[in-house]
């Protein structure tokens, strides 16, 4: 019963564009930089506000990779900001920010306060584009690590560059192939080629779309043969398994 009487909804996994997103983080030590570190893996443009930082947060300032303001917040520093994570050591900093972000519908990021978060930073596997995400709605971030670890060995970096290569020819698939289930056929094809580790070309491409509208055009009349009157003689299932071959 106490399980139930104090059980809320999941959080919903919503995969968004970050690249040059504007982001704010309220804080300069460790516990900022780890989040700092993972929102400039997905190209964020970040502003850290704090009074003192660590030599990370210096190391990434002067390589040009986040902006860094140097004081105390200030309540105008979160305007127009896609996202927010307040990370202070200062409890009453962080509660302050939340308060801010949740008029001002920005989403928000208070670490070890989840009631105080309107997101949350889920435990991560990345092989290129291929990204895998656990989150247990704040409730346990060891729980979800410890799961991310068990998955790491089932996304191998294959898995990345496969990614890489699906999405080159994707587009040109879906504009060449009207039907759905040819074009399933030939997304099956290159998947199966790309994780054995061959390399495809145009012309890999090429004979994809011709392999599988030979197999449709045969399952066409096969069909037509089965449909057909049994005197008329549609060849041998031997003859035809053959010819598949």
């Amino acid at each position: 019963m106490g399980l139930e009487r104090g059980r809320k909804m999941a959080y919903f996994p919503l995969y968004i564009n970050m690249e040059r997103k504007h982001c704010v983080v309220v804080g300069g030590g460790s516990i900022a930089a780890g989040k700092v570190g993972q929102l400039l893996e997905f190209g964020a443009a970040i502003t850290v506000i704090a009074p003192e930082v660590c030599t990370r947060m210096t190391q990434w300032k002067n390589a040009g990779k986040i902006t860094l303001i140097q004081r105390e917040f200030c309540e105008h520093d979160i305007d127009g900001a896609a996202a927010v994570v307040a990370a202070s050591s200062q409890r009453e900093v962080n509660r302050h920010v939340s308060e801010l972000c949740k008029k001002q519908k920005i989403p928000v990021n208070v670490v070890d306060d989840k009631e105080l978060c309107t997101f949350y930073f889920p435990a991560l596997i990345r092989k290129g584009e291929v990204v895998v995400s656990v989150s247990t709605g704040g409730s346990s971030p060891a729980l979800a690590a410890f799961i991310r670890r068990k998955l790491e060995a089932a996304v191998p970096d294959s898995y990345g560059r496969a990614a890489k290569i699906m999405g080159m020819y994707r587009e040109e698939v879906l504009r060449s192939v009207d039907d759905r289930e040819q074009r399933k056929r030939i997304f099956h094809k290159m998947l199966t080629d790309v994780l054995a580790g061959e390399e495809i070309t145009e012309k890999e491409v090429a004979d994809y779309f011709a392999d599988t509208e030979k197999d449709q055009n045969w399952h066409e009349g096969e069909s037509s043969c089965t449909g057909a009157d049994r005197s008329v003689d549609c060849g041998s299932e031997e003859k035809i398994s053959g010819d598949r071959m």
